[in-house]
């Protein structure tokens, strides 16, 4: 087993694990990392001056460990996903925890594509050789389009069960 396919396999097997043992609503992880691929892709620009300008206050990080435009990259594209999970935890009722694993693996082949070339470039290029990653690209606007259309379809279907529910509390 290459080193490529080893990182490929956890940044796509954490979403699916975690979502579905920590009951995660991947719907809406879904939904933030598209918003952190927005922020990434109006804020990338900028990204080498605030990694630049937060170096230059050295007394707030040890040198090694002041952050690097990859880092700032990630953060952005990350940073809204990372909030809605914590903020979903347990959000999902469990006889839905099955369910869920839909929108999960959404999140889970959708991560990999958007993740990876903001990586260091050993790591970038030791994944982007495997096979299983050109088979991934090849496959990216199916993943998009069927991760978009799922997350919406389970979120809207939150949304009507919660309203359910509280209509029958009220009586």
């Amino acid at each position: 087993m290459s080193i490529g396919l080893l990182w490929l396999l956890v940044i796509f097997l954490i979403p699916l694990a975690g979502f579905y043992l920590l009951r995660i609503n991947a719907s809406l992880v879904f939904l933030s990392l598209c918003l952190g691929y927005v922020l990434l892709s109006f804020e990338s620009r900028n990204s080498n001056s605030i990694a630049a300008n937060l170096a230059k206050h050295h007394y707030a990080f040890p040198v090694h460990l002041s952050p690097s435009a990859v880092t700032v990259n990630l953060l952005l594209l990350l940073g809204p996903a990372v909030l809605s999970i914590i903020l979903q935890f347990r959000s999902v009722a469990k006889h839905y925890r099955l369910l869920n694993v839909i929108p999960s693996l959404a999140v889970s082949l959708f991560a990999p594509i958007l993740i990876v070339p903001l990586l260091p470039t050993n790591i970038m290029l030791s994944i982007m050789n495997n096979s299983y990653w050109l088979k991934l690209i090849r496959y990216q606007s199916s993943i998009v389009g069927f991760g978009s259309l799922v997350a919406i379809v389970f979120f809207w279907l939150l949304v009507y069960n919660k309203r359910k529910g509280s209509k029958k509390h009220s009586k």
